[in-house]
């Protein structure tokens, strides 16, 4: 199943586009969509489990599922120096 996935921060960055096309397959959770993304864009691979995922404009589990009318974000980890 092809996806449009919205990529926020460096991830914009990396990507080139605000807006990706991504196919994930016969899996339909936010967890396929993760895993697609890192490895059509390796350089993300170490944030893979401290990735922020929004379905719908909210926060969500990998395992959240989602169809072809949800809005999917992802946000790279926020890190602070705080």
């Amino acid at each position: 199943m092809k996806i449009t996935v919205r990529v926020l921060g460096r991830y914009k960055d990396l990507t080139g586009a605000e807006h990706i096309a991504l196919d994930v397959g016969q899996d339909r959770t936010l967890r396929a969509v993760v895993n697609t993304f890192v490895q059509q864009y390796s350089a993300a691979a170490k944030d893979t489990k401290n990735m922020i995922v929004l379905k719908n404009k909210k926060y969500s589990s990998f395992d959240t599922s989602f169809t072809t009318n949800d809005e999917i974000t992802l946000v790279p980890p926020v890190v602070s120096g705080g």
